[in-house]
């Protein structure tokens, strides 16, 4: 009987800290929510009226749903391993975790990888040059070059969209979280803004319209 009352006992406490660890993730986005909320009645006018309609927190799930983005992503990701293959080919000993994480990639796709890449790109065409003992670089390694270029202007034109760049990004949430928020002012045509929140203090650091 005794064993009885302290296994109801700890199996009460484990609910318990179940239910709260599922209410403070919930407290969380309603903690956000409430600030961007508060933040756009701070700015109107009394006799505007605020309909919120939607809030969409942006992390890498919410980006990989973006077919425009990912179009670009899934061709640099071909264009690095085209020259992550030239380079070898020229007898180049490179090992980078960042690419090979990001040339891994099927499905679940961490965007937010991008501005590591970007260096590890940089450190790829360096280990070349030397191995060429800096001699010029064979033609179609540097048209891939071009590719890169291209494809990274095109990828950051699709996260400026979110007020994010690809030069510099982190979803983790740990600086800052990034949110899409539409709603109506006096029942006119819906207006989508993305903010960007301080994780910690809930101050809003930047905001931006989108159409």
């Amino acid at each position: 009987m005794k064993r009885k009352v302290i296994w109801n006992g700890v199996l009460g406490v484990m609910l318990l800290a179940l239910g709260l660890t599922a209410c403070d993730q919930r407290n969380d986005e309603d903690r956000f929510q409430a600030e961007i909320r508060y933040f756009i009645l701070e700015h109107l006018e009394d006799d505007i009226a605020y309909n919120p309609i939607r809030f969409q927190r942006i992390d890498n799930n919410f980006l990989s749903s973006d077919v425009e983005l990912m179009t670009s992503v899934l061709a640099i990701q071909d264009t690095v391993r085209t020259k992550m293959n030239l380079a070898l080919g020229n007898a180049v000993v490179f090992e980078s975790p960042v690419i090979k994480a990001f040339l891994g990639m099927e499905n679940d796709f961490e965007i937010d990888l991008i501005d590591e890449l970007i260096l590890e790109n940089i450190k790829l065409d360096n280990a070349l040059k030397s191995k060429l003992d800096h001699k010029p670089l064979p033609e179609n390694y540097r048209a891939q070059q071009q590719l890169f270029t291209d494809q990274l202007f095109d990828i950051n034109n699709a996260l400026s969209h979110f007020n994010l760049s690809a030069y510099h990004i982190d979803l983790s949430g740990k600086a800052s979280t990034f949110y899409l928020h539409q709603y109506q002012l006096n029942q006119a045509q819906s207006i989508t803004t993305i903010f960007e929140l301080n994780t910690e203090s809930l101050e809003v650091l930047s905001f931006k319209d989108i159409i």
